[in-house]
């Protein structure tokens, strides 16, 4: 009896020391806390790099979009080129070339002047244009760009050489007679 006595006491002191050698009410906590610090550190850390990657991504588009914006306004002019696109007429000289200065101002260096019209009738129009471009789709492009950055608009023309056209619009005159 006394042997299951002493295996008794000692199974009771094996057994409180066991637990007594396990974590404490408060470590339990403490590690509960530290598991709940880490995974909100993870978090933040995860925010952080999507708020990176939005930042990136955003300044991607934003250059992407000036790209874009850059070729739609980009003007190919070409001296030779059969297209102008007109954006005024006046019966004055003097107004019209007045307002080449106003569209060199907005950027168009190859803004001019043509005279049409019949001299024997007085029916003298000045018309303001822009360009030479080669290509319709190109006058296209640079009335697009008036409309949306000047709300200007304008109509496009054939580019012709003073001498054609004075030719043509003989040739004009003489059909309607």
């Amino acid at each position: 009896m006394k042997r299951v006595v002493i295996f008794l006491i000692t199974s009771a002191m094996a057994i409180s020391m066991l637990q007594a050698c396990g974590p404490s009410e408060e470590e339990i906590q403490q590690r509960e806390q530290a598991r709940q610090d880490s995974l909100e550190r993870v978090k933040q850390q995860r925010l952080e790099q999507q708020r990176q990657d939005s930042i990136e991504q955003a300044r991607q588009d934003s250059i992407e979009a000036a790209k874009r914006e850059r070729e739609r306004n980009r003007i190919e002019y070409d001296k030779n080129g059969a297209f102008a696109v007109q954006v005024e007429a006046w019966r004055s000289e003097e107004k019209a070339e007045a307002q080449i200065q106003k569209w060199v101002d907005r950027g168009y260096e190859n803004a001019y002047v043509v005279k049409m019209g019949n001299e024997e009738t007085g029916d003298i129009w000045f018309r303001v244009r822009l360009g030479r471009v080669a290509t319709k789709d190109m006058a296209e492009k640079l009335q697009d760009k008036l409309m949306r950055n000047h709300n200007e608009k304008s109509w496009i023309s054939m580019a012709m050489d003073e001498q054609e056209s004075s030719t043509a619009e003989a040739d004009t005159m003489k059909t309607e007679e």
